[in-house]
């Protein structure tokens, strides 16, 4: 068989996962482009790149666009390490990994889309403190459920990846600002995700060991 024949029997054999993939993208961009016309402005700034809609300089957001990469790959782990575990390995790792995926997911839009910091606060009405409990009921609503599992993990890594986020948060909430307290904050921030993807990318490949060596 040529390579054009097997290139064409691929795509009729994922020619549903191209279709239902492919119409999510177009409604995407058809939402955009309906936000951008009720609101009177240009779809530009929802497809552009930001430094060059906003006429910035090419490192504006550097930090933040890396962390916003750590946050994906550490949900990306989560996800695929779930769908294993379900199918092979033990269901409350799978449950864990699921709701860890979803509960970084959240935190990436977050930091992605401004939710405490703009959305909530200017948007909806929503006071950033009220935000800020309302993430950390979550954070120990987490730990409630899934607190008995990670101890049978490396939790120290988690426990290390919260404290960071903790400092970045109390840096912004109680140091003025300067260079040396946006450098503190967002380094600890930074730090943080760096730490959660850690844990997770660990406990995604001792999970997955186990399954192979059994």
């Amino acid at each position: 068989m040529s390579l054009i024949d097997t290139s064409l029997q691929q795509l009729r054999r994922h020619f549903k996962i191209y279709l239902v993939t492919y119409l999510l993208l177009i409604g995407l961009l058809y939402s955009f482009a309906a936000i951008a016309e009720h609101f009177d402005i240009s779809v530009a700034y929802f497809t552009r790149d930001p430094a060059i809609t906003m006429y910035g300089h090419p490192f504006v957001g550097m930090v933040s666009n890396i962390g916003i990469i750590f946050w994906c790959a550490a949900l990306a782990i989560c996800f695929f390490c779930s769908v294993i575990q379900f199918k092979k390995g033990d269901p409350r790792v799978g449950r864990f990994l699921l709701f860890s995926g979803l509960f970084t997911l959240l935190l990436m839009l977050d930091d992605f889309l401004m939710f405490h910091e703009f959305v909530f606060p200017y948007s909806l009405g929503i006071p950033q403190a009220a935000v800020i409990v309302g993430y950390l009921v979550l954070v120990s609503l987490y730990f409630l459920i899934f607190g008995k599992l990670i101890l049978t993990m490396e939790y120290s890594i988690l426990l290390l990846a919260c404290g960071l986020f903790a400092l970045s948060l109390a840096t912004d909430m109680w140091m003025p600002q300067s260079e040396l307290q946006f450098l503190l904050e967002d380094g600890a921030k930074l730090f943080g995700i760096v730490t959660w993807l850690l844990f997770f990318a660990r406990t995604g490949y001792i999970q997955t060991v186990k399954l192979i060596d059994k």
